[in-house]
């Protein structure tokens, strides 16, 4: 019947199954539950083997499941910027997240730019400059904005397969979060990292609970007579955001020139996030008190990502993969050692106090999302009790501001392409490296960032030079 046409139903409801299967199968397979990898991802390579693009046993479209990922994004970015901020004063380690966040992504975007720049002059495939980003976007930002930006490239700077390569750059962080940073977390269990102290502050923060990570938790509420269920109350606030999203996008998009109309689509996350960030104080203050309740906002964002990640998985395309598996290996690859020494390299030398943890989470969230950050850390620290996620959380609404430089060049190394090539590239190359030592040297004079010798060691003893 036509009221199941077009497949959008039927592949979310495969994908909501892969879901359950995966919880499934880490209760069956020890192996798989002490590795720690999520669901989500565990769903995500399930569908992208047996959907078209390996076996073909599930009638699953990457088309239709890239527009899942492309909503989702902005419902995701929507339903955490409603949520309040958390509460607390920002310790040392909070202060040196909030620059390792926005410079690791400098130093990513860096590295992208130098591989793409050294595999086009070695000859052979020629990469588009977006190839560049995608290492940011996959490995900072997830499937949802890499795919967008992907996509928006592809319309308007030629990057052919754009929203492919995001995902499959995306998918690849994903294998250096619960890889990669599973076996990193092991290696420094046996080194005894983790119970290494640090170089002054006492036990950092304090300790706090896992149910008061992400916010301050609003009281439990029951819904009034003949008033809404709350669930139903963060939903509406969710839809009117989205919808305001979409009128600015429907009237301010003809007045801007078409060749950054579809830009500003890809950004349509970035628009969101200003209208919710708008929206709250104002439900603050409905009589009554305001509708928005923290812990029901966290689950529902929670929930769009498990979604959305292993839709953004399942949407790989195994075809375009090996068109360029080469590339993405390399970008994917030397990035992820990058940001994994980086991250090992800043650990005593910029978290005063749980250093390897701090460097577990920064590399997780760096090379995955958020959730996997804290995810990996739970390795450590089963229920978020110590300083690390609490300092995370907390360093993450300043790191954005940070990391808003980042977004901004993003066009302008790929729009224009080949015309713009290599002269745009190498200028935001060299932008992307002034910004960064702008970086350290802020993270030098505000925060603990310490350079303890020797520099070749990766873990330095804490009487070391400075």
């Amino acid at each position: 019947m036509s009221f199941w046409a077009g497949g959008y139903v039927q592949d979310v409801l495969i994908v909501i199954s892969l879901l359950a299967v995966a919880a499934g199968l880490r209760r069956l397979v020890p192996p798989l539950n002490r590795l720690g990898m999520p669901d989500a991802l565990v769903a995500g390579l399930l569908g992208m083997v047996l959907g078209p693009a390996a076996l073909g046993l599930l009638p699953l479209s990457s088309l239709r499941l890239e527009t899942v990922v492309y909503h989702a994004l902005a419902l995701v970015f929507i339903s955490v910027s409603l949520q309040s901020p958390p509460s607390g004063e920002r310790s040392q380690a909070t202060r040196s997240l909030m620059f390792a966040i926005p410079a690791i992504a400098s130093l990513q975007g860096i590295v992208g730019i130098l591989c793409v720049l050294g595999w086009n002059a070695a000859g052979g495939q020629t990469l588009h400059s977006g190839f560049s980003m995608m290492l940011p976007l996959g490995f900072n930002q997830g499937p949802g904005p890499a795919m967008t930006l992907g996509s928006t490239w592809d319309d308007e700077a030629g990057m052919t397969h754009g929203a492919q390569i995001g995902l499959i750059m995306a998918a690849l962080g994903y294998f250096w979060c619960c890889i990669v940073g599973v076996a990193i977390v092991a290696w420094g269990r046996r080194r005894g990292w983790d119970r290494a102290p640090g170089r002054g502050e006492a036990g950092g923060a304090s300790p706090v609970a896992a149910s008061v990570m992400a916010s301050p938790r609003s009281p439990a509420r029951v819904a009034s007579l003949g008033g809404m269920e709350p669930l139903t109350a963060q939903f509406v606030a969710i839809a009117l955001v989205y919808l305001a999203t979409w009128l600015f996008l429907e009237l301010v998009t003809p007045l801007l020139p078409a060749t950054v109309q579809s830009m500003l689509y890809g950004f349509h996350f970035l628009i969101a996030t200003g209208f919710a960030l708008a929206l709250r104080p104002l439900a603050a203050r409905v009589p009554g008190g305001t509708p928005l309740d923290n812990d029901l906002l966290a689950r529902i964002s929670s929930t769009i990502v498990d979604v959305a990640t292993a839709a953004a998985l399942a949407a790989v395309s195994v075809v375009i993969l090996g068109a360029y598996l080469w590339p993405v290996l390399l970008l994917s690859t030397v990035g992820g050692a990058v940001t994994a020494v980086v991250c090992l390299w800043l650990a005593r030398r910029a978290f005063p106090a749980r250093p390897f943890a701090h460097a577990v989470v920064a590399f997780g969230a760096l090379t995955g999302t958020a959730t996997t950050g804290l995810a990996l850390l739970r390795m450590l620290d089963p229920q978020l009790e110590g300083p690390a996620a609490r300092n995370y959380v907390l360093a993450v609404p300043a790191a954005a501001g940070l990391g808003l430089p980042l977004f901004l060049l993003m066009p302008m190394a790929v729009l224009d392409y080949p015309a713009s090539y290599p002269g745009k590239l190498v200028l935001v190359l060299g932008v992307l490296v002034a910004y960064l030592v702008v970086l350290v040297l802020a993270w030098r004079m505000l925060a603990p960032l310490r350079v303890s010798r020797p520099l070749s060691a990766l873990w330095p003893p804490l009487d070391g030079k400075r």
